[in-house]
Formats: structure tokens, sequence, C-alpha cells
């Protein structure tokens, strides 16, 4: 069955709540790429002892698959193009990997019984809608770089663009929680979101091309789960500190972007 449009921005699903991904994909070649992504990318880990790190991190979400996907399809020559479009445009989207309940899901799942529609929905947008609407409200032209790239072949060109997507995505992200910092449980688990972000998009190329900046986001990024620690304990001057870690993590990633490869690291 065809998706359906839907032109609500993806960080409109995540500031509420959690994504509820389920979603069919017909091509199978591109289920074989949903089952052999990175178990890295796609397994829960769990971290340290302290109130944020006590959650599944970082949570997947139907954008992040699809993009996992897309990125996979792009490093591989012969990765059929048409398939990448279809997941871009959202005329297919990338299924969850089914794994046996854990408690945890279990008691998410009791939970999900008591959640408003708007947080039982699933997201039913695609990352071309994404790239839209960052291009209108930012003057991007990430759409057309995108399209060219896959009319041409050039899928340096295409995941560039994306990688510019996703740092939009982060920025609006971030700013959105900054803005919710007296909501200290909801942006925590949003903040697990911008992690996804940077993990699937981001970290990988900034490790490779540009090795101590992406050293200087990743401190940023636990800078700003420490901060959101700290205001949860009660210490207000914790907002300035959120403030700056994301303005270093923003600035480190533009940063990172603009080296050319193999300039540093």
């Amino acid at each position: 069955m065809a998706q359906v449009r839907n032109t609500t921005p993806a960080i409109g699903y995540v500031v509420p709540g959690v994504f509820v991904c389920v979603a069919g994909l017909a091509i199978a070649s591109v289920v074989a790429v949903a089952n052999n992504l990175e178990a890295t990318a796609l397994d829960p880990t769990f971290c340290g002892s302290s109130s944020f790190h006590t959650t599944v991190e970082p949570p997947e979400t139907q954008l992040t698959r699809d993009y996992a996907a897309i990125r996979v399809l792009l490093k591989d020559p012969s990765g059929p193009l048409q398939h990448i479009r279809q997941i871009y445009t959202g005329a297919f989207h990338v299924p969850a990997v089914i794994r046996a309940p854990s408690s945890l899901t279990k008691k998410s799942n009791r939970a999900h019984l008591f959640k408003a529609d708007y947080q039982r929905n699933a997201w039913a947008g695609s990352l071309q809608i994404e790239a839209e609407r960052i291009d209108r409200e930012h003057g991007t032209t990430f759409t057309t770089s995108i399209e060219n790239g896959l009319q041409t072949g050039d899928r340096a060109s295409v995941e560039a663009a994306f990688r510019g997507v996703f740092v939009v995505l982060l920025d609006d992200l971030l700013k959105s929680i900054e803005q919710r910092l007296d909501q200290t449980a909801a942006v925590g688990r949003t903040l697990q979101h911008a992690r996804r972000y940077y993990s699937e998009s981001l970290d990988a190329y900034l490790s490779i091309n540009a090795a101590s900046i992406a050293a200087r986001a990743n401190f940023a990024l636990d800078a700003m789960a420490r901060a959101l620690d700290e205001l949860t304990a009660g210490k207000s001057l914790s907002r300035d500190w959120f403030a700056q870690e994301r303005i270093n993590f923003m600035r480190a990633i533009n940063e990172g972007l603009t080296i050319r490869l193999g300039q540093q690291g």
C-alpha cells in the first residue's frame, strides 16, 4: 500500500515522544539491506549509572532507519539508485528489525496503550519531505543536490547533501531541547534522538576525515547529557552549560564538514 504523505516535520514527532515506526518494504534487495545494517547501529546498548544513561541508547526512528539503508546503498557501487530514490521519497520505508521483547520493551508497549494519538501514530513523512522543508525554511538546495546526484549517479554528492540535511535536523532538534530544558525527562529522551541523528549521518565521516573535530563533537554531545543530569538535580546554571555545549557541538560539525578528505585525521 502506498504511503500517505504527511508534511509534519519529523522534529514534531520526536519532541512530543518516541516514534512508533511500523512500515512495510516490498523490494527484496532493500529488505536485505535492512537486515544487514551494522549491528552497532541497530542493537540497543546501555550506558552508565547516571539518570540520563539508564535508557536504551540511542533509539532508532523511521527516519534514521531509512537513512541507514540509503547510506549502505550509496556505499555499494552496484546499489540500485532507484531503490535509494524509493526510500528517499517515502514510497517504501525500511522495517524495524524484529527482536524478542525485553522487559523494557514490554513495559514500553503497555505504556503505549495510554499515549495520545499523536504519540501512537507512526511518522508518515519521508527524507524528501524533510529536505524540502529545510530548503524552504533555510534557503538551502539539498533537494536539488540529491535529485541531481541520483539522476547522474553521483553518490558522493547525494551523501554530502544528506549530511547537510542532518546538520540542520540536529540544529533544529537541539534548539528545541534548549527551549524545553524545564522538561528534563522529555528532553533527556529527545537528546538520545540527537545522538542517533549524529551517529547515523555524521560521526563516521568526521571520524575518518577530521578525527580531532569528531572528538570535539562527541565531547560536546556528552557534555550536553551531563548538563541535563545536573538540571535534573536542580542545578540551574547547567542551562548555560547546555547552551554553550550546543554551540560547541554545532561549530565542530560545521568545521568538520569544511575539511577536505585526508586533510586532517
